[in-house]
């Protein structure tokens, strides 16, 4: 969905990109350059009222998608662990104008497949396939109304949900948001995918030879458009951030119900940190069930942080400034890693879509930016009022 104040600015900004080529290089005008100040002030203002002052800085960015400047393009990002080599580990995301393209650990573009619009991402390990352990990304595909499967390796991916599933479109009516999900009581793996009007379609995935095949097995609803999800395959819980309405938690095991709770403090009604529109979610896993869930908080440019255990408190906020690359504003996906990818990200890597990718005062094609969760660890210990040892298993 747009954000809150997207009409007011993109409307200059595609005005100013029209008869520009795709590099999305070119100076903007004062006009230009006044809407968006003012719209970076007025998130700034929001941010400051819910005294949010824990900031990090990225530490690097990946390749502009190929679009233009000022065109609302990247995703959603997601992070494939190369148990092998972690520091060839890979993330991909997502170009709901054309694709999915494949980033080092650097953020150089490795592939760029063309297939349509495709709009969210997940992955997910040790799919047995023809005899074989494999590892599986999930996409929603807007322009074919289904999901696309594929195997991947630092190399390449490799299509193998075929034939491809039409999605019900009495549940979702068009594909945006996407999760996977591992049931770990009968190594079971599905996919929840969610569509415009709040509908959810969880689909379970079946080997076939050397394909993967998706079966329908339950339908879920929430009140409006909910694009960030996300399943904690430790607890089986799986998780909904409605745009305008608070993170839901359902049991994810598909004969787990349609009943959902909505987490204390995650509706921008009762907490002033979140404004709409909640997007991007992901769980952080530390031990013994610790650890946060995740969410972007577009309409202030910040992330908020929920207690991984129940009742899931609101443990505070943070944003993404200006450094080394530029900061971050009204992301859309995300996604947290706390493994050590090498020696450039040794406690693990977020990364988040920047909705305003800029060089200077120059505009460019959104991309994803990359923050060392050792940098992040250190804001949260220092600035977060969180128990003395809550954040002992990130060490």
């Amino acid at each position: 969905m747009k954000k809150f104040f997207y009409l007011f600015v993109m409307g200059t900004l595609m005005a100013a990109c029209a008869g520009r080529s795709n590099s999305g290089q070119g100076e903007r005008t004062p006009g230009e350059l006044e809407a968006i100040e003012d719209s970076l002030e007025y998130a700034a203002a929001l941010a400051d009222q819910a005294r949010i002052r824990v900031s990090v800085q990225a530490a690097a960015e990946t390749a502009p998608v190929p679009s233009v400047a000022g065109e609302d393009a990247a995703d959603d990002p997601a992070i494939w662990y190369n148990a092998v080599q972690p520091e060839q580990s890979r993330i991909i995301g997502t170009d709901k104008k054309g694709g999915l393209a494949i980033y080092n650990l650097a953020g150089e573009e490795l592939q760029y497949y063309a297939l349509g619009r495709i709009n969210n991402v997940d992955v997910r390990y040790g799919f047995e396939l023809n005899g074989q352990k494999v590892d599986v990304v999930a996409a929603s595909d807007r322009s074919l109304n289904t999901v696309r499967l594929f195997t991947i390796t630092a190399d390449t991916l490799v299509e193998v949900g075929t034939p491809l599933v039409k999605l019900d479109p009495s549940v979702v009516d068009e594909p945006y948001g996407l999760c996977m999900y591992r049931h770990k009581p009968d190594n079971s793996f599905y996919v929840f995918v969610g569509g415009k009007d709040g509908g959810v379609q969880q689909l379970r995935l079946k080997a076939s030879g050397d394909s993967i095949e998706l079966e329908k097995v339950r339908a879920l609803r929430v009140a409006t458009q909910a694009e960030g999800m996300v399943a904690d395959d430790e607890t089986g819980l799986f998780y909904l951030a409605v745009e305008e309405g608070g993170i839901h938690k359902f049991a994810a095991a598909p004969d787990g119900g349609t009943r959902s709770e909505v987490l204390p403090m995650s509706h921008g009604r009762d907490n002033t940190a979140l404004v709409a529109d909640l997007e991007g979610l992901d769980v952080y896993y530390g031990r013994d069930g610790k650890g946060f869930l995740i969410v972007s908080s577009q309409g202030n440019f910040s992330y908020a942080l929920f207690d991984r255990e129940a009742p899931h408190a609101y443990l505070g906020s943070f944003k993404i400034v200006s450094g080394t690359v530029d900061g971050v504003e009204e992301t859309d996906g995300l996604s947290i890693f706390n493994g050590a990818l090498g020696e450039q990200f040794p406690k693990g890597l977020l990364v988040v879509q920047d909705g305003f990718n800029r060089a200077g005062d120059s505009a460019l094609p959104q991309n994803f930016k990359l923050v060392d969760l050792r940098v992040l660890d250190e804001a949260l210990q220092e600035a977060l009022p969180l128990a003395p040892d809550y954040l002992d298993w990130m060490k």
